[in-house]
Formats: C-alpha cells, sequence, structure tokens
C-alpha cells in the first residue's frame, strides 16, 4: 500500500509540476507577445502617410526598391536628404543608400544604384523587420512613411546560400497595421531548401548539336562540361547546393543553340533554379590571326564589379594564364561589359522588321550577352517575350527575381598555349573560380 501510495504521490506531483510549466510558458508567451505588440505600435505610432512602391527586385543576394512619394510644398522648407531604412521592433535601423528627385510636388526615390548592391539579404538576422521612407527636412524635421505596394510583384520568397549546412528563409511582403500598409521582411530559419532551391548554377555552354568553338579535334561544348562538373564537384564539398544547366545527357541532334527558350530550355530552367549566383563556361571563338589570349570576366550592366574582378584575377593567379589583351568592352584587367551599340540595336531592329514583330525595348544599357541578361529579370532587361517566333519564351523576362550572372571565357580555342593550358590545367581554373566562392564566404558568414 504504502508503495502504491508513494506512487501515486509521484504522479500527482509530476501533473502539477507540468501543469506549473505550462503555466509559465503560458504567462511567458503571453507577455512576450505583449512586448512585442507593444514596440510593434511605438514603431507605427507617428506614421500617418505612406510612399509608393513602384518597383521592388531580388538581384542575386541583394534586395532594392524604387518609389514616389508626393509632398506639397511648404513655404521656406525644403527636402535635405531621403533615405530606405529597415528597422526591427526594436527600431534598430539599416538606411540604404538612395538617389531620388523632387518635381512637381513629387518625390521619386531610388536605391537601385549598382544591382548587386542595397540591402545584402544573407547578413539579416533572423528577426522581422519593417521597411520606411525616411526624409529629413531642412528645418530638421524627420518623418518616416510606411510602403504600400503599387507595382505588378506580389509577396516574395527568397532562400539564403547554404552556410554550415543551414539555411534561411526570407518572406518579402505587403501586409497592414490598423489599415496603414506597411512592407515587411521576415527571416527564419528552416531544416533545409526545398528541392527545387539551389545556392549556385552553372551553365556549361552550348550543348546538344551545338559544339560552340573548334580546334585540332576539340569542341567547347565537351571542355566546359567536362570543367562544369569539376567546377560543381568542388562547390558541393563547399557545403553549396549547385545546379547543372546541362549535364551531357542531351541528345546530339537536339537543337540547344535555339531552344534555350523552350519550356525546357537553358534559360528557363536554370531559372526555376532559384539559384543566386549563375557561372557561365565559355571557350572564346577567334581568328587564328590572334597571337595571345587569356581570361575574360563578363558582367551585368549597373553592377559592382568587385566579384568579377575576384574571378578574373583568381584565375590568371591560380590557372597560368593571363588577363585577355582584348580592349573593346573592358573595364579592368580581364573584366568586361558588353551592353547593346547602336549598332547592335539597329540590327535586332532589322530583324524585328523583317520578321514583321514589334521591336524590343533595347537601350545602350541593356545587357548583349543573353546569358546575362535573360537571367536577370527586370533588373537586366531581359526582353524576350515570345514575339519572335524563331525563339521560345523566357516566362522570367519581366521577373522581379534575378539571378547575378557572369559568363567567363576561359580563353581562347584557336590560340594554342590557351588551349594547351586549359586542357592541362582545367582543375586549377575550378580551383581559382571556387576559391572565389571561399572568399565570398567572409560576408555570408556575418549573419
Amino acid at each position: 500500500m504504502k508503495k502504491r501510495t508513494k506512487i501515486k504521490l509521484i504522479v500527482i506531483f509530476f501533473i502539477l509540476l507540468m501543469i506549473f510549466l505550462i503555466f509559465i510558458k503560458i504567462k511567458n508567451d503571453n507577455n512576450s507577445q505583449t512586448i512585442i505588440q507593444t514596440k510593434t505600435a511605438s514603431l507605427f505610432q507617428n506614421i500617418n502617410n505612406t510612399a509608393k512602391v513602384n518597383k521592388y527586385i531580388v538581384y542575386g543576394t541583394h534586395f532594392n526598391l524604387e518609389g514616389s512619394l508626393e509632398i506639397p510644398k511648404i513655404s521656406g522648407i525644403s527636402i535635405y536628404s531621403a533615405h530606405v531604412v529597415v528597422k526591427n521592433i526594436d527600431e534598430k535601423e539599416i538606411s540604404l543608400k538612395c538617389t531620388y528627385t523632387y518635381k512637381d510636388n513629387i518625390l521619386s526615390f531610388s536605391t537601385i544604384d549598382k544591382i548587386n548592391e542595397g540591402l545584402y539579404l544573407e547578413n539579416l538576422a533572423k528577426d522581422k523587420y519593417y521597411v520606411f521612407l525616411k526624409i529629413v527636412f531642412s528645418n530638421s524635421e524627420v518623418k518616416y512613411y510606411s510602403l504600400e505596394n503599387a507595382s505588378k510583384y506580389e509577396n516574395t520568397a527568397y532562400y539564403t546560400i547554404t552556410k554550415n549546412e543551414t539555411n534561411n528563409k526570407i518572406n518579402i511582403n505587403f501586409s497592414n497595421y490598423n489599415n496603414l500598409p506597411f512592407m515587411a521582411i521576415s527571416v527564419e530559419a528552416i531544416e533545409s531548401l526545398p528541392d527545387n532551391v539551389y545556392d549556385i548554377a552553372i551553365d556549361p555552354a552550348h550543348g546538344g548539336k551545338d559544339l560552340g568553338a573548334q580546334n585540332n579535334g576539340y569542341y567547347e561544348s565537351d571542355i566546359v562540361l567536362k570543367c562544369a562538373k569539376n567546377l560543381k564537384e568542388q562547390l558541393e564539398k563547399s557545403g553549396y547546393k549547385v545546379y547543372l544547366t546541362r549535364d551531357g545527357s542531351e541528345s546530339k541532334t537536339e537543337d540547344m543553340a535555339n531552344n534555350m527558350y523552350n519550356e525546357n530550355g537553358r534559360i528557363n530552367k536554370v531559372q526555376e533554379s532559384h539559384a543566386k549566383i549563375l557561372i557561365s563556361l565559355h571557350v572564346n571563338s577567334n581568328s587564328k590571326k590572334l597571337s595571345k589570349g587569356g581570361v575574360e570576366v563578363y558582367a551585368p550592366s549597373n553592377c559592382n564589379l568587385d566579384f568579377a574582378k575576384l574571378l578574373a584575377n583568381n584565375i590568371v593567379k591560380k590557372a597560368n594564364t593571363s588577363y585577355s589583351t582584348f580592349s573593346l568592352y573592358k573595364k579592368a584587367d580581364g573584366v568586361y561589359v558588353h551592353n547593346f551599340s547602336d549598332a547592335e540595336i539597329s540590327a535586332f531592329k532589322s530583324r524585328a522588321n523583317s520578321a514583321k514583330y514589334e521591336p524590343y525595348n533595347i537601350t545602350k544599357t541593356t545587357p548583349y550577352l543573353y546569358m546575362i541578361r535573360e537571367t536577370g529579370g527586370i533588373a537586366t532587361n531581359a526582353f524576350v517575350d515570345g514575339r519572335n517566333k524563331n525563339y521560345g519564351t523566357n516566362k522570367y523576362y519581366n521577373s522581379n527575381i534575378g539571378i547575378e550572372t557572369y559568363s567567363i571565357e576561359l580563353g581562347y580555342m584557336h590560340i594554342d598555349d590557351d588551349l594547351d593550358n586549359i586542357l592541362k590545367n582545367e582543375n586549377l581554373y575550378m580551383q581559382a573560380i571556387s576559391d572565389s566562392f571561399s572568399y565570398l564566404q567572409q560576408q555570408w558568414f556575418m549573419i
């Protein structure tokens, strides 16, 4: 009997303990919720007007936006500065570089200076953030404006690059607080990436019956495929989830030069990978009159070129090669930005007129290389929308989510020194590219 009584008492004690612990948890949760509600109210208490977000983009690992706000003129008072700021509920503030103009009572503002700069999503700690427009007036008055969505883009999900086998999911969304529209960015940890989400993508150019440049029985399509598989293996050893646009299983008769915009073409497939950065591998075609080649890294227009420079420098340093002597489009040693020229724009218009479709809206800031342009969405002025019936449609041409893409010409096919070096030192070329990502980890691990 005594033993049963003792067991009953232990059970009762255990039940009471659990009830007590549940009570404490509920109380703490309620207190935490109350604190959050109080801080959120404080964050919005002096905000009674909204600015419009006319466009927002995520390009690579960065977030940017542009918008407008009507501000009636007040005699003797002018706008001293305007910034887009990101705050958490503790009102810790991240200020984004912002340009603005004020005309006819309309303030137009933009954080889109370099498309791969802005709010660095990889470094956001797990928290909820609110995005505001902050204006400082000449009389020292400071006003914050919440942001309402006037764009055609809805809520967006972003997945951070894998670090120590961990990832965050970032939700960019629009909502309301007491009927006041606002823009928010929330960061939460996830166990693993969804099956269709990758960190980095690699594009071995050409493929199928498109052999690319050729010399002495060697084909560009074969060389870059071998390189891509090597690079994929190296990046995966560093913990990244890597996507290949082709793996060599395509038919030798497949017309990959003209089906890139088809449903399962390289352009649409790579964008469905949700990769943040894409490396497109090539070997340059050239006249045999050239005596010296070298590496060329092509970057997007309106882009910070630091990573492009890093890629070029690492390849030259590690792979026993040199910077290309090609001078057209050159921005730095081994780094190039090829935008449409007047002649190239005219050529595209002539094709459109001959085929009787409306010419594309191409400007001299539009990237010429299709893999760079068409994977960036609106950030890089992608335009293949199906009007040219000789091609398919880039389903993501007007997307506000873009992949930061670099096209690397490893060397020149018809320069024997270049070709021999690529064949002999393939592993060093790919190590150089892989090491460039390792360097970027110094930034990615700052979370």
